[in-house]
């Protein structure tokens, strides 16, 4: 008795090879654009706890005669609410203010790298982080 033996059709080595190369081409495109926009979007987090630490000096202003000095007097913590961001008071005074949020972990691969803002708004001086980075 004979056995037929049936070929199945598959792909060739060179067919294997044209795809693995479309395949690092696509991934080499793809994934600094999607770190791009990682880092982007964590940069709400820096925003957003600055805007939040503005707001609780100018309600300590209300009550003291000068700005606060430390985060606790803000009821602030010392990272920022998702912990990308190490949040700190650079100065204070009777009319004035520095808030930092400089980047931890990843986001300090990040071209905006730290946040500063005053009484007056977003500080881009220094080499905070320009109003590009401000935008969302």
């Amino acid at each position: 008795m004979l056995r037929r033996v049936t070929l199945t059709p598959g792909f060739s080595l060179l067919e294997l090879l044209i795809t693995l190369a479309i395949v690092a081409i696509l991934t080499s495109i793809t994934i600094p654009s999607y770190s791009g926009l990682v880092a982007k979007s964590r940069r709400a987090d820096a925003i957003s706890a600055l805007v939040q630490m503005q707001l609780a000096q100018e309600g300590w202003r209300e009550n003291h005669a000068e700005y606060a000095l430390r985060l606790e007097d803000l009821g602030a913590g010392a990272l920022s609410p998702d912990g990308h961001y190490r949040l700190h008071i650079q100065s204070a005074d009777g009319s004035d203010y520095l808030l930092l949020a400089e980047p931890l972990g990843a986001q300090q691969a990040d071209v905006c790298s730290t946040f500063a803002t005053g009484s007056d708004g977003p500080s881009h001086e220094y080499g905070y982080a320009g109003p590009g980075c401000w935008s969302r």
